[in-house]
């Protein structure tokens, strides 16, 4: 079975309707039907709730959707192994940021994706930047096969 580090900006397609693509509806399905193995740091419930905010925000998304969006989150959260990270991986997770030049909260997703050995799906253009240079390969979304 597949498993890899789900960064939050694939999780942005299931939520903002203007960002999904035939590969990431594929993606939600393979996590639905449990064929896949999505882990994340603890963070991600986090930026997935900022993402329906800031839709909101910005006028991306109606108010009275973000219960119904939050539901599609609520239907693969328990497939999504989330990972807290102790006060030692905060200060590597840290040096990461500095290293790569990344936020702290973007390099927890990389710092998770190379502490594990997996690649990282991602849309974040820094994140696949600077991906190669911490040792951490992208998922290819559009080829993921289920196990």
């Amino acid at each position: 079975m597949t498993a890899f580090v789900l960064d939050a900006s694939v999780t942005a397609a299931w939520l903002l309707p203007d960002d999904a693509s035939d590969h990431t509806r594929r993606l939600y399905a393979l996590i639905r039907r449990d064929e896949v193995e999505p882990q994340a740091p603890s963070l991600w419930q986090w930026e997935c709730a900022n993402i329906l905010a800031n839709g909101v925000r910005r006028g991306r998304i109606p108010t009275p959707a973000v219960e119904g969006l939050w539901s599609v989150l609520e239907a693969i959260r328990h497939r999504v192994e989330l990972h807290e990270l102790a006060p030692a991986q905060h200060k590597a997770s840290l040096g990461v940021a500095v290293d790569a030049g990344l936020s702290a909260h973007r390099a927890a997703y990389m710092w998770l994706a190379r502490s594990l050995n997996l690649p990282l799906a991602t849309f974040d253009k820094r994140l696949i930047a600077a991906a190669p240079a911490c040792g951490v390969k992208i998922l290819d979304i559009a080829t993921l096969q289920a196990a």
